[in-house]
């Protein structure tokens, strides 16, 4: 708390006579808690860009008019993007307000807002399938802090900590074994005996200096395309530091994102004059165009490149096209055969007047002797009111993402995937239906997946099926803060020519639901 407060003092001495336009905060990268927002910003007449998330507030541009097709979906999406009142001075309304409907603490002197929010996950579940000896309940204990501000109306910040401790289902178990990493959430280290002790911590300061511009610098996740998966850059792995560059010209039409961000493999350095070695690293820079080119077409040009920054040797020299803003230049000098890996990518999505959304991505990566290609085909549908049904393929060659035998090149970060969880050489189906009424919400999903797997202990690989079942109900406390509580069930089964992995998980939960976290692999 005590560094929360000194980042602040220090923002604000640096930049206490900003004046402009809107606040700069980002939209929480959390899909069920956006689909009020994509119910909007997917409008025919709406000219936001979706497709680079999460999305800055101050750049969200959409028709006055909107459908709506109740007064619920319409209040929540007001909730999403305006700041909260002022508290009144009565202690029981008050709480009410905090606990219920906005905010929990509020600052607000005019040029100078500032919200405070707990942050929670108390998940306590069962696997009916586990019949293992040492069987153990499954929970989750997660507390944190949200702070978020804006100073003046060009300058916004806001820092979240997590704190975690948890005993998951045993197929998450083998995979955090493996990884070293909690999906999603960075590193680990033992709870007891099959449990698993881990933090997580993300911020970013956001100024846009001119009403078309705006710069970030922070510790986060990005996704970009319009599905529940991306191909291209996702928010599955943990965290990465980061500086971003977000510009829209053009009247609108265009929004162009230039990231560069800080990786790491977990993978010791050689031994050095410190107790412990350092971690290897790498870094990323990528470039996104998007194009509104009509009211109901949106393309978009990706180009992400990996850049080696050591070998055995120490640290490389550092690379200044890293620092380059233009598409496709990274990936036109490196090629896709030399030191530095680039990918490059295609996302479309096709707004129809019948409020249905198509979407695409293609992923090439060319620098294996065979060319290696991912492809994405979806579509949303918000015709029934309350309703949004979504369903999606994706495909990934062999090899995509990765150079061999050099993992300081591997498209990763923290021993996971930057793009699909499955990472490469798989094929996908996915179905989701997200209905809600008023503060009631439910959601059901089916993943349907064909991929290679290792056999533990073994170096043998096999063809796998994956069928993964979920479904859960819940309650919105707090819409401000999407703190619910919900029910749910999860049914997983995993089939390789040898052997079959069943998981049977039944749970209960109370949250704040404002990121993605990936279980579903």
């Amino acid at each position: 708390m005590k560094k929360i407060k000194n980042h602040i003092v220090i923002i604000t001495l640096l930049l206490s006579s900003v004046v402009g336009y809107t606040q700069q905060q980002n939209l929480p990268l959390n899909r069920e808690f956006n689909l009020t927002n994509a119910k909007a910003f997917d409008e025919f007449n709406s000219s936001t860009h979706t497709s680079s998330q999460p999305i800055i507030q101050s750049f969200i541009h959409t028709n006055d008019s909107l459908n709506w097709s109740s007064k619920t979906e319409k209040n929540n999406y007001l909730i999403n993007i305006s700041k909260s009142p002022k508290k009144p001075r009565n202690f029981f309304k008050w709480m009410k307000q905090s606990l219920f409907y906005d905010n929990f603490l509020v600052v607000d002197t005019g040029k100078f807002y500032l919200t405070v929010d707990p942050l929670l996950n108390a998940e306590f579940g069962v696997d009916t399938e586990d019949n293992s000896a040492n069987k153990q309940s499954i929970y989750t204990n997660t507390r944190g802090l949200l702070v978020k501000g804006n100073i003046g109306t060009k300058f916004s910040f806001q820092t979240a900590v997590y704190e975690s401790q948890s005993f998951f289902p045993n197929y998450i178990t083998q995979n955090v074994n493996e990884t070293g990493v909690a999906p999603g959430q960075g590193r680990v280290k033992q709870f007891k005996i099959n449990g698993f002790d881990y933090a997580y911590s993300s911020s970013y300061i956001s100024y846009t200096p001119v009403k078309f511009l705006n710069l970030q610098l922070g510790n986060g996740k990005h996704f970009i395309g319009d599905g529940y998966r991306s191909l291209l850059l996702s928010d599955v792995s943990t965290n990465y530091p980061y500086l971003k560059a977000t510009a829209v010209f053009g009247k609108g039409k265009f929004q162009f994102t230039k990231l560069h961000a800080s990786l790491t493999n977990l993978n010791r350095r050689p031994d050095g004059s410190v107790p412990e070695s350092l971690f290897q690293r790498k870094s990323m820079s990528t470039h996104y165009l998007n194009w509104l080119t009509t009211k109901w077409l949106n393309i978009g040009l990706f180009e992400s490149t990996i850049w080696q920054t050591e070998d055995s040797t120490g640290t490389l020299p550092f690379e200044y096209r890293q620092l380059n803003p233009i598409p496709f230049v990274n990936t036109l000098t490196t090629g896709f055969n030399k030191n530095d890996h680039s990918i490059v990518g295609l996302n479309v999505k096709i707004k129809l007047p019948f409020k249905t959304v198509l979407y695409h991505q293609t992923v090439y990566d060319g620098k294996q002797k065979d060319t290696q290609v991912g492809l994405q085909a979806g579509l949303k549908y918000y015709g029934i009111r309350n309703l949004t049904l979504q369903a999606e393929y994706n495909t990934v060659s062999p090899s995509t993402y990765q150079v061999d035998k050099n993992p300081l090149q591997d498209y990763t970060h923290y021993n996971q995937a930057l793009a699909h969880p499955f990472g490469t050489n798989f094929n996908e189906i996915i179905g989701i239906a997200n209905y809600k009424y008023k503060r009631f919400f439910t959601q059901a999903k089916v993943n349907l997946g064909e991929y290679i797997t290792a056999i533990p202990s073994s170096s043998l690989e096999y063809d796998a099926t994956l069928t993964v079942l979920q479904a859960h109900l819940g309650y919105v406390i707090n819409p401000k803060t999407n703190l619910s509580f919900i029910i749910g069930a999860t049914n997983r089964v995993e089939k390789t020519d040898i052997s079959e992995n069943k998981t049977n998980y039944i749970y209960f939960s109370i949250k704040t639901s404002l990121r993605n976290l990936y279980y579903d692999f």
